[in-house]
């Protein structure tokens, strides 16, 4: 199961340095349907969009990860230098709580659905190791902070463009911003539903309902990540967390909703017979009885910049056709998203969260912002 159970850096070949490089804009976020878009697929164990680049191959399985900020392909075929490419020389290498990739790093131009660049740092994968629940997987677009990236080419010391960054820099897009809707997972079918799109330099505002909440980003632990703080955490009318503000991070390359350990034991303990459930070597989630009625069971909310997010039972069983994807043994119980993050944060918003809401990623201004969809 892809990065349940477990904080997921983008751990590369050095250590993380470096800062988000000077000169992006910082622009007012604004609402425009003429920005590039890109489609994104909810493949149960991954979100995934498809990548043009090389010898104009197109690599459909590349997971979309808001916790890494590389761009790699070729884990289930060979990248092949095609017209536009330059080769640099140098290698890549990128370490994921899950696996990690190598080979040769080329600059190359990319396009992701309408949105193209043609200077971007592209690692062409030779060599990967990743689980077999990820397949089909093509490679990694990473779409957090630049500052983790350094140190993932020889050679380079310093950060080097994201995909986003590029687009600011060749004038693609006005601002530093991107935005996601995450098609959800339809309960009884276990396959997507509707469309997902990503929104680069802008969000779709027809999609969003109400006021969205907006977080300043805080990098206190210099992870580069999406992390920010949020207010309380309720199951049903039981606050489950410590008092804010709680240390959080979204991590779309991950499955699960991660708790810290005593908000996860708090919940455990609040359902008569709920135990741990693994479901490999090195993961496991909470299930619940096979008595349990799910009619009885309390939501959860996640209150934030004085608004509560909520996700139903519903929403955080895990449903029954998606049990294969995930190694789940049906044995009658009522497996949901739900893990634990051990101490190392609040909570991680993985894939299972973020589908039921609207993200926006303001990397220009380091804020994030979360609302409800229309």
């Amino acid at each position: 199961m892809a990065r349940l159970a477990g904080l997921k850096f983008a751990l590369f070949f050095g250590t993380l340095s470096g800062a988000y490089a000077a000169g992006l804009v910082k622009l007012p976020v604004r609402a425009s349907l003429a920005n590039p878009t890109a489609p994104l697929g909810n493949k149960v164990t991954k979100l995934t969009v498809s990548v043009t680049t090389g010898n104009d191959q197109t690599f459909d399985n590349v997971l979309v990860d808001t916790g890494s900020s590389s761009l790699w392909v070729g884990a289930s075929s060979p990248y092949v230098p095609g017209p536009n490419s330059k080769a640099t020389g140098e290698t890549f290498g990128a370490g994921y709580q899950e696996g990690s990739a190598t080979g040769p790093a080329y600059l190359d131009t990319v396009t992701i659905g309408s949105a193209t660049v043609t200077n971007q740092y592209v690692g062409a994968a030779n060599q990967t190791s990743f689980p077999v629940n990820l397949n089909p997987l093509d490679g990694f677009i990473g779409l957090s902070f630049n500052g983790s990236n350094a140190h993932t080419i020889s050679g380079i010391d310093k950060p080097t463009n994201t995909f986003l960054d590029s687009l600011v820099q060749e004038g693609v897009i006005g601002q530093a911003l991107w935005s996601m809707v995450v098609p959800a997972l339809d309960v009884t079918a276990g396959q997507q539903v509707g469309e997902g799109e990503i929104v680069f330099g802008g969000y779709d505002a027809s999609k969003v309902e109400g006021e969205i909440a907006w977080l300043g980003v805080t990098n206190d632990f210099n992870q580069f990540t999406w992390a920010f703080s949020m207010d309380g955490i309720y199951f049903g009318d039981s606050q489950i967390s410590n008092d804010g503000p709680l240390f959080v991070y979204t991590d779309s390359g991950g499955i699960g909703l991660s708790l810290n350990v005593d908000s996860y034991l708090a919940i455990r303990n609040s359902v008569p017979g709920a135990a741990d459930a693994s479901i490999s070597p090195v993961a496991s989630i909470l299930a619940f009885p096979a008595n349990t009625s799910l009619a009885n069971l309390p939501p959860i909310h996640y209150s934030m910049a004085g608004q509560n997010f909520t996700l139903t039972p519903e929403q955080y069983i895990v449903p029954s056709s998606a049990y294969a994807a995930l190694n789940i043994t049906d044995d009658g119980r009522h497996y949901t998203w739900f893990e634990s993050a051990g101490f190392q944060a609040d909570a991680i918003l993985g894939q299972a969260w973020l589908q039921f809401f609207y993200s926006i990623y303001d990397v220009g201004n380091t804020r994030i912002g979360f609302a409800n969809y229309a």
